[in-house]
Formats: C-alpha cells, structure tokens, sequence
C-alpha cells in the first residue's frame, strides 16, 4: 500500500483550515519624491498692523543712477545742495488662502485591522500636504519674468532633443542674478532647485568647462535637503516634483528648474499647514477624520532674484 503523505497539497482539511497566507505587519511606502521648495522661502511679514485678508509687505528702493552722476560733481564753495525727494515704495501683496485634504478612517477598520492603522493615515496624509505645498509654491516661482531656454530657444514651444541644461546656462544664470544685485542664499551661494533627469544633463558634460570632480567646500553648519554639491557658485538641490510638462515642441517635455537668491520668495501664513485629527463626524462616535489644513500664501517677492531655466533632457 502506497505511503498517504500528510501534507499541504493532500486534501483533507490541512490545505485550507491550518495553513493559511502570512502578512508582514510593517507598511512598506510607495515610491516617494520628497518636496523641497519651501527651504527657500526666506520673506515673512514682520509687524503686521492688523489682522485682514491679505498683508502688503513694502519693498523699500534706493536712488537712482541719475542722482549717483549727479552727486559726482563736486560741491562750489558757497552754494548748497539741491533737496532730492526720498525714493516711492513698491508693495507686493499677499493674500492667504484656505487648503485642506482629508481621509475618514470607521471605527470597524480600526477594531479589526490586523496593523494600526491610524499612523499609517496620518502618515500619507502628510505626505499629501507636503506635495501639495510644494507645487503651490512652484505656481508662483514659474510665474518669474527671468527666463533662459536650452539652445537659446525663442520659447517654451521651440524646445526640443538637444536642448538640455548646460554648465554655460547655470554661468548666465549667476551673471543675470549678481547684475541684479540679488544676494546669494548664504553669503556665497545661490541656491539651484533641479530635476534628477535635468542634473543628469548637467553632470554628464565632458571637457573643461564642464562638471568636476566634486570637492568638499565649506557651507557653514546646514546643507539644503536634497543638496548634491555647488557648481558655477551655485548649490544645486535635486527635486524629483521639479516642474515638467509636454509643451516643447512636438510634445517634448520641458523641465522647469530655479536659480534662486535672497528673498526670491515670500509668504504669508495664518495657519501653518499642518495635520488635523477628528473630532468625530458621527452620532456614535465611529468616524474618525484624518487631515491637513493650512491657510496661507506664496508669492515671488523679488523678481530680479529668480531665473527660470527651461530645457529637455537626455535622460527622459
């Protein structure tokens, strides 16, 4: 008589009633580009006079070449000096807006999950709420008035194979900024905010002129989130949410990257966009909100310190 081997293949009950699928009890996270842009908002209002629905911040101006030439001729012995009227303000203006984003989380997922859920929820409603800062934040850096396509294209339509970030954009775009007077981020650098396929262009350059070795140098105590190292006297941070979209020519996909100075970008918050937990929206008390809410503004505040630079890339 043949062997009967009890075994999870042999029916009888072993199959289906005592061995069954094993979970992990540990979420994994999804494939996850991390925002950066909000590092670089460096202009807040300092001494609002009231509360209201928006805020205008004063951009103070100085006197103007016209008065510098003049003030070089040198003074007669006995005439004085003609009274010259202090410069008019520039205002930029603030409005804050509310945000938000929510989940509902049933008491009955949470009475029988085999994991806590509730962390998890909260986690990737986090997640969302940085996101979404971060792409309000690039509404507005896109809409600066300095702008530099790859090959020297006319405009965003005429982009197309070839046309892709090099060493000589990121020199023009440093000559644009230190022409406009726009302080650098620490004293030394500007700051660059640029696509991993877009500094694949960048660093792949050969021959002199062209990306180097990279070399230690001194930055003080912090490095920006996402830094990969300093080029053409600026310090390049990888953002894979970096702006993109299929407006070049025959659908090619442009990629937006920033060069940024000091006081590039402002904003007003009234509350800090940030997780919000329940209360329960239920009469038995089994629904439990999980969200982000903020309420809040972002606005290029000097426009002569940010340049856009807009190409293709090879590694697309």
């Amino acid at each position: 008589m043949p062997d009967v081997l009890t075994s999870i293949a042999t029916a009888g009950g072993w199959q289906t009633n005592t061995v069954k699928p094993a979970w992990d009890l540990l979420f994994r996270t999804a494939l996850n580009p991390l925002p950066t842009m909000r590092q670089f908002v460096d202009v807040r209002p300092a001494r609002p006079t009231h509360r209201g629905d928006s805020v205008t911040l004063q951009l103070t101006q100085n006197h103007s070449e016209a008065t510098i030439t003049a003030a070089k001729t040198p003074l007669g012995e006995e005439s004085d000096v003609s009274a010259t009227q202090h410069p008019a303000t520039t205002s930029v203006t603030f409005t804050p807006t509310e945000y938000g984003f929510a989940e509902v989380r049933t008491l009955k997922l949470s009475n029988r999950s085999m994991v806590p859920v509730e962390p998890e929820i909260a986690r990737v409603v986090a997640d969302h709420c940085g996101k979404t800062v971060d792409e309000l934040l690039q509404d507005q850096a896109i809409l600066g008035t300095q702008v530099y396509r790859g090959g020297g294209a006319a405009s965003t339509g005429a982009l197309t194979t070839g046309n892709t970030l090099t060493s000589d954009m990121i020199r023009l775009a440093v000559t644009k900024l230190r022409a406009a007077g726009a302080g650098t981020r620490d004293g030394v650098y500007y700051a660059g905010v640029i696509h991993p396929n877009v500094s694949y262009d960048l660093r792949k350059e050969s021959g002199a002129g062209g990306w180097r070795l990279p070399q230690e140098y001194n930055v003080g105590d912090k490095l920006y989130k996402g830094e990969i190292g300093e080029w053409e006297g600026v310090r390049f941070i990888e953002n894979a949410r970096a702006r993109k979209a299929n407006d070049g020519a025959t659908g090619a996909t442009v990629y937006r990257s920033f060069i940024l100075g000091q006081e590039a970008l402002g904003e007003a918050v009234v509350t800090e966009p940030g997780l919000r937990f329940g209360p329960v929206v239920d009469r038995l008390g089994r629904f439990m909100p999980v969200g982000w809410y903020g309420d809040f503004a972002f606005k290029i505040f000097r426009d002569q310190a940010l340049v856009r630079l807009e190409t293709v890339t090879a590694a697309s």
